[in-house]
């Protein structure tokens, strides 16, 4: 995506302006359905200490961390690099027990004030059962990733009510829009903030109110069912996936309509589904038919190609918060700040 087309727009006024706890369950319940008591982590500013970390895959690319290190000091941050980093455990960064540990020493150490993973893969369910969720309220903190780290970001939002954060981790490209959002993001509380998309695609025409929910769709679906998916309510709801072909996409998302999570939602935003092309085209619906069978007839917006997932230039999404999704101004607008 060209930087030019890649558009951000923060302006003041209307909203909910976010000072520590500022949007309550109680308050949005009758609008969004069941929300929990959310807790906005402190923005980030210059010279704040952010944790590096890989929760999930391994790091075989002895360049990523010194990299991600680069990238996060040219934005102003000190880093601080686990030992997840240089951890190898077949295909993990560690067994399930070390990964949690040093993802709980990260949340308990009052000076890192942000978490950012160094990359997906797979892992991070495996180490819900030893991460103590009792800890996280008290120590709220940006933590943020995509792909594989969905399971953390909505598993931590449905238990706590802690806001976090879909967006680029450790081994992303590190640079103009992708850079700019971030920032935009974890160091503003100043709302209404639109993230505008003139390259989307429009599936189902419309405006739509509710909490920002989302993240990669076979993550997602692989929850169902574990008590670690907050309700989705009423919610606008993003995915985005890779490297998946149309029928799988085609599966995962029955999965999420036999559950009933289809029906309840008031928006969908999907990311750039990249190499999600059939193999055998010929033998195949493509992923655009497959999208239409899902979202065409819904009575909510449905945009698709959507700068979000394993794309150069993504947005980041905090997850929890509100949201408008308006197809008439290609835009994604956060009605409350993420931070405080």
């Amino acid at each position: 995506m060209e930087r030019r087309k890649f558009i951000r727009n923060i302006s003041l006024g209307a909203g909910l302006l976010a000072t520590g706890k500022s949007f309550a369950g109680s308050d949005l319940q009758s609008s969004f359905g069941y929300v929990p008591d959310v807790i906005l982590p402190p923005k980030l500013n210059k010279g704040d200490l952010v944790a590096l970390m890989a929760p999930a895959g391994a790091i075989f690319n002895d360049d990523t961390a010194p990299k991600a290190t680069a990238a996060l000091e040219a934005m102003g941050f000190r880093v601080k690099t686990g030992d997840t980093a240089t951890k190898k455990f077949g295909y993990l960064a560690g067994d399930d027990q070390f990964r949690a540990a040093e993802f709980m020493k990260f949340v308990t150490d009052k000076e890192v004030k942000a978490i950012v993973a160094l990359r997906g893969g797979w892992g991070c369910a495996r180490m819900l059962p030893h991460i103590d969720m009792t800890l996280i309220p008290d120590n709220p903190k940006v933590i943020c990733g995509f792909s594989d780290i969905t399971t953390l970001l909505l598993a931590i939002n449905s238990k706590t009510g802690l806001v976090t954060f879909h967006g680029p981790v450790g081994n992303s490209t590190w640079e103009g829009a992708t850079t700019e959002n971030f920032l935009d993001v974890v160091r503003t509380a100043e709302v209404p903030l639109m993230m505008k998309n003139p390259e989307i695609k429009i599936i189902r025409e419309g405006f739509g109110t509710g909490i920002l929910y989302g993240g990669n769709l076979s993550i997602i679906c692989s929850l169902i069912g574990t008590g670690f998916l907050p309700d989705f309510t009423n919610s606008i709801l993003f995915l985005e996936e890779t490297e998946e072909e149309p029928y799988r996409i085609d599966r995962l998302l029955t999965q999420l309509s036999m559950n009933g999570i289809l029906d309840k939602l008031n928006g969908v935003v999907i990311g750039t589904c990249a190499k999600c092309e059939a193999e055998e085209p010929d033998k195949s619906f493509t992923l655009d038919e497959v999208l239409d069978f899902h979202f065409k007839n819904r009575s909510y917006p449905v945009i698709k190609e959507f700068a979000i997932g394993h794309i150069k230039d993504k947005f980041t999404l905090p997850v929890g918060v509100p949201a408008e999704l308006n197809t008439e101004k290609f835009s994604l607008t956060l009605t409350a700040g993420a931070v405080r």
